[in-house]
Formats: C-alpha cells, structure tokens, sequence
C-alpha cells in the first residue's frame, strides 16, 4: 500500500515510517502540517494518509480528511491521535476516516489492511 503520513512530532513521524516500511507499505511521503498533507496526497495519489489530529500551524487532521474527501473520495485516511473530544470524533466520522489512538501500532496495521 502507497502511504502518506503525516505529524508535526517528528520522532512519531519517523517511528511510522519505519513501522509501516518494514510491514512492507511504501511511504511515498510525510508531511509535517495539514495544508502539506493535503498536497502530497493530491500529487503523489497514494492508497492511504495516516494523519495526526493537531498539527500547528493550519488545519488539524480532521479538516485534511473533509478537503481530501471532496477531492478523493477513493482515499483512506486514519486520524491517528492522542487527542480526543466530541466535536473530533463527529469530525472524523462525517469524513470517512477511521479515528485511531495513537501508540497502537498494530490497530494502525490492520486498520490500513481492512
């Protein structure tokens, strides 16, 4: 699967990319804010975007999954936080994207495989 993955932490940015490539998905590229994630999704048409809920400045990671939905409704986006709250999870769902808490690897594995 052809990944973009997106944090502003860039030690929870390195940690995916190296867990994903060695679950053998190709990480075709990582961004570190919103606007950014948007942009390599839109130019490098990957299967998938894992995405971090905060990422100042710019838009958080649930508005990347409203933009992206308009733009590609075929992309599977994972919203994967430490964060929570109402108005995030209603986000999320009214986007299609799957909302994850971040530190669970293996939740993040199969949830790019279903």
């Amino acid at each position: 699967m052809r990944l973009v993955i997106a944090d502003n932490d860039a030690g929870a940015l390195e940690l995916l990319v190296v867990d994903l490539t060695l679950e053998g998905h190709d990480v075709v590229g990582t961004a570190s804010h919103g606007a950014e994630a948007v942009d390599l999704c839109l130019a490098l048409d990957p299967d998938a975007l894992v995405v971090d809920f905060r990422m100042p400045p710019g838009i958080n990671g649930v508005e990347v999954a409203r933009q992206l939905r308009e733009l590609r409704p075929d992309l599977k986006i994972v919203i994967y936080s430490n964060y929570r709250s109402r108005d995030m999870v209603e986000g999320a769902r009214k986007s299609g994207a799957v909302l994850l808490e971040k530190g669970s690897l293996r939740a993040l594995r199969r949830a790019l495989v279903n």
